[in-house]
């Protein structure tokens, strides 16, 4: 990890390859399996993965909050869609994550701690010596994170209720979240590696 006295800034991708980021589709596959029998064991099949993916994963730090907020979230869903005998209802947890963090960016940036900087900053402590939590590279970087989960969870909502079945929903959204997170991820750490690399070629010139 290099200082900020490298032009290249600490915001590579670690060098090995972490499985654990696969625990992310054992709810996908897990809810799929259950609704082949009905909607409680869809939900409940669903609803136990989404825990073993939860404890499977990283659970460090801004990180592990944001995962524990899933679960949490995950667990609402469930006990709704039980007592509705809706697995559609279990399934609104994706929208409703989108929306809450949406919700959650928005707060943090009329609070002055816009929550990109936060997580960038306990992820990659040296950002900590290049960006104050307030730059606007993270200001912006947590509108393009407002925004993204906005739409994100618009067309989840649109493709949950307006017309796609549950199977189609599944692989589509899925199809839909993947990119679109991808492409979120690429320009924030664009935004924000840029500004890091202005500002230690500024310190470099001006110590």
């Amino acid at each position: 990890m290099e200082t900020f006295g490298s032009d290249k800034v600490p915001l590579r991708p670690p060098s090995k390859l972490d499985f654990r980021i696969l625990f992310g589709i054992l709810p996908v596959v897990a809810f799929y399996i259950g609704y082949q029998w009905h909607a409680y064991a869809a939900i409940g099949l669903g609803f136990v993965a989404t825990v073993v993916a939860y404890y499977g994963s990283d659970r460090k730090g801004l990180v592990g909050i944001f995962a524990l907020f899933g679960l949490l979230v995950a667990t609402v869903a469930a006990l709704v869609g039980i007592v509705l005998e809706d697995e559609r209802a279990f399934l609104a947890r994706d929208a409703a994550i989108d929306f809450l963090l949406a919700s959650l960016g928005l707060g943090s940036l009329l609070l002055g701690r816009p929550v990109v900087g936060l997580v960038l900053r306990d992820m990659w402590p040296a950002l900590r010596d290049l960006l104050p939590l307030r730059h606007r590279a993270f200001v912006l970087a947590t509108g393009v994170f407002v925004i993204t989960n906005l739409f994100q969870g618009t067309v989840r909502t649109w493709m949950l209720f307006g017309g796609f079945s549950v199977g189609e929903y599944l692989v589509y959204s899925r199809l839909f979240g993947w990119p679109v997170a991808g492409i979120m991820i690429a320009i924030i750490a664009h935004i924000v590696r840029k500004a890091a690399r202005r500002e230690a070629a500024k310190r470099r010139h001006n110590p």
